[in-house]
């Protein structure tokens, strides 16, 4: 082929190509940060050597939320205990040693519940006893 209609079949591309690049560009950020609003919000909690942390967490009623689990040591397994007297947010789940769990919760009404660790070894205190307990604060629904 002559080099210039080369010439010219690469700028008639580069021509029609420009204009879909810049739509592209354009659009994917908009569809990232629309797909970052619908994901759920995770707030992870470390449990190990006899603490919780943070010791507040607070969540919005009516409001999807992740707790993430994460339990830091390397031998003792944990529990995450919620109770509350309506039974609208009660949890009971155990996290091995070295485990990441994730608990999806999305409580109904505002009010304040403790958490803590349910695990007891024989002739011990409960690690409950020891440190490992927090407040969970669920704040009444934005409208």
């Amino acid at each position: 082929m002559h080099p210039e209609v080369n010439t010219a079949i690469s700028r008639s591309i580069m021509a029609h190509s420009l204009p879909l690049a810049l739509l592209v560009v354009l659009l994917l950020p908009s569809t990232w940060i629309n797909a970052s609003q619908d994901e759920i919000p995770v707030v992870e909690i470390t449990l190990g050597s006899y603490h919780i942390m943070p010791e507040q967490v607070e969540l919005i009623a009516e409001q999807p939320m992740i707790l993430r689990l994460v339990n830091t040591d390397t031998i003792i397994p944990h529990n995450f205990t919620i109770e509350s007297a309506d039974d609208a947010l009660n949890v009971n789940i155990d996290v091995l040693a070295g485990e990441t769990v994730d608990v999806k919760l999305t409580p109904s009404v505002a009010g304040r519940h403790t958490f803590y660790c349910g695990n007891k070894m024989l002739f011990m205190k409960s690690h409950r006893k020891k440190g490992m307990e927090g407040i969970l604060i669920v704040l009444p629904p934005k409208r």
